[in-house]
């Protein structure tokens, strides 16, 4: 269920391009991607409509503070104003961190899974999650290589049957 409501909050969020991801390119993002580098959306063929994004986070934010509020109220009701403030001000700064954290992690998740995609389409007999380090590895010996882009799946695909 999670998973499914993940997939709706990012096709809601995104725009994500049917355009093949180049090789160099979709090599470029695994290597950042498996260095825990976030990713920009341009290379991979992804947009984050923001307008949407806060409106769903602020939705989320709001479905998880409104029961605390709610049983918070008796207690700010008798507190000094001076604390409700503090309080107030004090959250405001969570949740506009809790944004970028938001934000964040669902360009990973965007990221991992186009990522994972183009995989399919550029290596089909190679499963991803068998092979993404190993092909890493000879990527990035063809850059010390100074492979040409027209020679480089050739190069990795006669690396991997050695």
């Amino acid at each position: 269920m999670i998973e499914n409501l993940k997939k709706i909050i990012i096709s809601y969020i995104y725009i994500i391009s049917n355009q093949p991801v180049k090789l160099q390119e979709l090599l470029s993002a695994n290597q950042l991607h498996i260095e825990g580098i976030h990713l920009d959306g341009d290379k991979l063929g992804f947009r984050l409509k923001l307008g949407r994004a806060y409106l769903v986070f602020l939705f989320i934010v709001n479905i998880a503070l409104l029961p605390i509020s709610l049983g918070g109220h008796v207690v700010f009701q008798m507190a000094d104003c001076h604390l409700s403030i503090f309080i107030a001000i004090f959250m405001t700064g969570i949740i506009f961190a809790l944004f970028g954290i938001f934000k964040d992690w669902l360009t990973d998740e965007v990221a991992g899974t186009r990522i994972k995609k183009m995989w399919s389409l550029h290596f089909p007999l190679f499963n991803y999650e068998e092979y993404n380090l190993e092909i890493n590895q000879i990527y990035i010996k063809s850059l010390k290589e100074n492979i040409q882009k027209q020679d480089l799946e050739r190069y990795i695909l006669d690396n991997l049957s050695k």
